[in-house]
Order: structure tokens, then C-alpha cells, then sequence
């Protein structure tokens, strides 16, 4: 016996009376369905009996056996007429799907005039009923060799446009990037050595220390100005973090040794590159000491600032020139980088009277820090050792 049941999709389907209960899926809607058991099972089906298969008929004529599939008799040569083979089971099944009929319907209240009410389950007139048995395969599965290597071409162009597309997109985001990268920092720079010639070095700090997402950009690009427009920015940061009031470091900004072994070995590399230092030393001293000299003749601001800002390219060279341990000793941390502070204070204040006190608080410390540099040999100390 067959149960004979509809998907909600409209697809009739026969399985197998053993199958009540089970799920199964609509081949049509992929619609995972529960035999129906029980009251409720639908309708059953007996299966058309089997035809045994016949190798032999008799001959109308000579009332002889034959060969079933022979066209002529081989003992009275008279025509056979072929009749058409019965049906088999699975036909037999499937001409009693398309002639179903409706299950039977109980009808109510008829004095009333009410309409019949289905109680059981109306198959209706099958739409193409299929005998369930077996997965149907996947739409790729059922694909010829043709149309297979067809789709893998399209999905391997499809995901070469998809990179090409996130490269060109990549490529345009960073050039937007590195683009105004430049700018800023160009303008920073300018910006900032305005600020540090008026003695701004605070203002000017904060200008010179671009996010590093805009320096790292900038040590990638492809113009040949970018690299040396980041190092002159961290160059200039560099050396106006020993001057400002809030530098962007982790803790000191002036190196301190941490065994007697390390600070043997940084003095005696400060004795042995101490004629160097003392030159570059001297340098920012007697640059300092004429911008002071030029503040207190009165010869006007534009005059004194030319000469601080010549005071600060000697300064910068200084500190491009030498080490974070040179630059802990005595006569960098406590005379030549509070001079400069002051020579900035006296910048700010220039023509007053608060000025002309820091011009003179600044030639002293650059006049101490002369004449200790100057001394032959002279073995500088570190700070807070």
C-alpha cells in the first residue's frame, strides 16, 4: 500500500504505507513535510499487481509457442500482431494518483441550509503526482560539464573585479590620506617657526607633533619631500620638548642612568665627543648673546627676532648633533635650555620693562654656560645621576 498526500505547494506525493509518521521534503518547494499517520493519513493506494514476465506466446495460426518478441512465426510464417505490454507497478500507482478522486465529505444540518464541511483531507486533482524516494540532487549537481566551469569562471572574474575595486578604493583613500597629510604638516611648519621666533615654543611644540598616523604617511609617500618634512618635524619637536612647560613623553625628558656601568660608559663617550659638543655649545651661546646684546640696544623687534631665530637654527643643530646623554648634562638641562627660555619670555615682553628682566636673567645663564664649556677638558656631569 501507497499513502497519497499534497504539499501545501499544490505537489502531490505518494510514499510507501511504512513511511507514516516520518519527514519528508517536497522535491518541489523544499518544504520539509510529516507523513501523514493515523485518522489523518490521507489516502492509500494498493499497488497494481505485479505482471509476470512472459519469453514465449502461441501462434494464432499453428497454435505454436514463439518467441514473445518475434514478428513472424518460424513454423507457419504468419504475421504476429504486437500487443502492448501491461502495465508495471509504477504506472499502475500513478494512473490511480491522476484518476483520484476527493476523499468523502460529511455534511451537517442540511435543514438548515448549510454548506457541506470537508472533514477529511481534499487532494483535489493532482498536480503531476511523483512517487517520493530518494534526495534530489543540487542545482550545481544537475549542471552540465559546460555550464560547471562556466559558473567557476564567472565566481573567479567576479572575485578578481572585487579586488581590483578594494585596491583602487584602498590606493584613492590613502593618496586622500597622504595628501592632507602634507598639507598640514606644511603648514604646521610654517606656522610653527613663526610661533617659535616670538618665543611661543609651547605653541609651537604642539604644531610640530602631528598625529603619527599623519607621519607615518608622510615617511611612505612617493614625493621626495615627504621624508625630510617628517624628520624636520620630529627634529624641531625634538628639541623644543626640552623647553616647554607640557612635553608628549613618557616621564623625563632627560636621560638618567640606572647602574655605575651605564654611566661609565656615557661619560666616557661624553669626554671622548666633548671638543664636538663644545663647539656646538659655544655656538648657540654666541648666537644667544648677540640677539640679547641687539634687545637691549632697542634696535627694533624684527632685528632682535632675526636674531633669535638665528639663536634657534644653532640650538637645533645642537641637539640634532648629540645623544639624549649628552644632552642630561649640567650645562644643557640647567644653563643653555633655561636661557633659551628666558630669551623666549624676553621675546614676548619685548620693550617692556618685564622684558629687559628676562634679557638679563638670559645673558647670565648663556654667559655661565660659556665659560664652563669652554674650560679644556672640562668633564660635564649628569644630571641626577
Amino acid at each position: 500500500m501507497s499513502i497519497l498526500f499534497r504539499c501545501p505547494c499544490g505537489r502531490s506525493m505518494v510514499v510507501e504505507s511504512d513511511k507514516a509518521g516520518a519527514v519528508v521534503m517536497c522535491p518541489n518547494c523544499r518544504r520539509r513535510l510529516k507523513v501523514p499517520s493515523g485518522k489523518g493519513r490521507g489516502m492509500e493506494i494498493a499497488a497494481a499487481p505485479a505482471t509476470a514476465s512472459r519469453t514465449s506466446r502461441r501462434c494464432p495460426q499453428c497454435r505454436k509457442d514463439v518467441p514473445v518478441d518475434s514478428q513472424t512465426c518460424p513454423h507457419c510464417h504468419a504475421v504476429l500482431v504486437t500487443k502492448e505490454a501491461a502495465p508495471t507497478a509504477a504506472q499502475a500507482a500513478a494512473k490511480a494518483v491522476a484518476t483520484a478522486v476527493p476523499t468523502a465529505r460529511r455534511t451537517k444540518g442540511k435543514r438548515t441550509g448549510k454548506a457541506p464541511r470537508q472533514t477529511g483531507i481534499n487532494i483535489g486533482q493532482p498536480s503531476g503526482g511523483i512517487v517520493y524516494g530518494g534526495a534530489r540532487g543540487s542545482w550545481y549537481s544537475r549542471m552540465t560539464p559546460g555550464g560547471k566551469a562556466g559558473v567557476l569562471i564567472g565566481v573567479f572574474v567576479f572575485l578578481i573585479l572585487v579586488g581590483i575595486l578594494l585596491l583602487v578604493a584602498g590606493s584613492s583613500y590613502m593618496g586622500s590620506q597622504l595628501r592632507d597629510a602634507r598639507v598640514k604638516c606644511k603648514a604646521g611648519l610654517t606656522d610653527g617657526r613663526k610661533l617659535e621666533t616670538e618665543g611661543k615654543f609651547q605653541e609651537a611644540y604642539e604644531l610640530y607633533t602631528p598625529p603619527m598616523s599623519m607621519l607615518d604617511a608622510l615617511k611612505k609617500g612617493n614625493e621626495p619631500g615627504d621624508a625630510d618634512l617628517a624628520r624636520e618635524l620630529e627634529q624641531r619637536a625634538t628639541a623644543l620638548q626640552y623647553l616647554v612647560h607640557r612635553p608628549k613623553v613618557q616621564g623625563s625628558v632627560y636621560w638618567r642612568p640606572e647602574s655605575q656601568q651605564e654611566f661609565d660608559e656615557a661619560m666616557a663617550q661624553l669626554k671622548a665627543t666633548y671638543p664636538a659638543y663644545r663647539q656646538s655649545s659655544l655656538s648657540v651661546a654666541d648666537a644667544a648673546l648677540a640677539a640679547i646684546k641687539a634687545g637691549k640696544e632697542g634696535v627694533g623687534r624684527d632685528v632682535f627676532q632675526a636674531k633669535v631665530s638665528d639663536t634657534m637654527e644653532a640650538y637645533l643643530h645642537l641637539v640634532d648633533q648629540t645623544t639624549r646623554q649628552q644632552r642630561s648634562q649640567i650645562t644643557f638641562s640647567h644653563q643653555l635650555s633655561r636661557g633659551l627660555q628666558e630669551l623666549g619670555e624676553a621675546n614676548q615682553y619685548y620693550g617692556s620693562e618685564q622684558g629687559k628682566v628676562h634679557l638679563v636673567s638670559a645673558e647670565q645663564y648663556f654667559l655661565a654656560m660659556k665659560e664652563l664649556v669652554s674650560k679644556a677638558g672640562y668633564p660635564d656631569a649628569i644630571l641626577n645621576r
